[in-house]
């Protein structure tokens, strides 16, 4: 056997092990939802600071335009 084919078997073998039901709740359990609220945890201050300035953003742009309408029409 060459190390090809070695290596072709034990990632098969471990692909079979990790899709048992068994051991994919523990990998979703124990991984991946740890790793998504610590990710969470750690963007949420700035996914809140990008919507208040989103938000800032468009308030300021629909007050120039409102002025810009008030002056147009003012001058008509």
């Amino acid at each position: 056997m060459n190390f090809k084919s070695i290596t072709k078997k034990l990632v098969e073998r471990f692909i079979k092990e990790v899709n048992e039901p068994h051991n994919m709740k523990n990998i979703q359990m124990n991984i991946i939802e740890p790793l998504i609220k610590y990710t969470y945890n750690r963007l949420y201050p700035y996914i809140y600071v990008i919507v208040i300035l989103f938000l800032l953003t468009f308030i300021l742009a629909l007050l120039i335009f409102l002025l810009l309408l008030k002056t147009s029409l003012k001058n008509v």
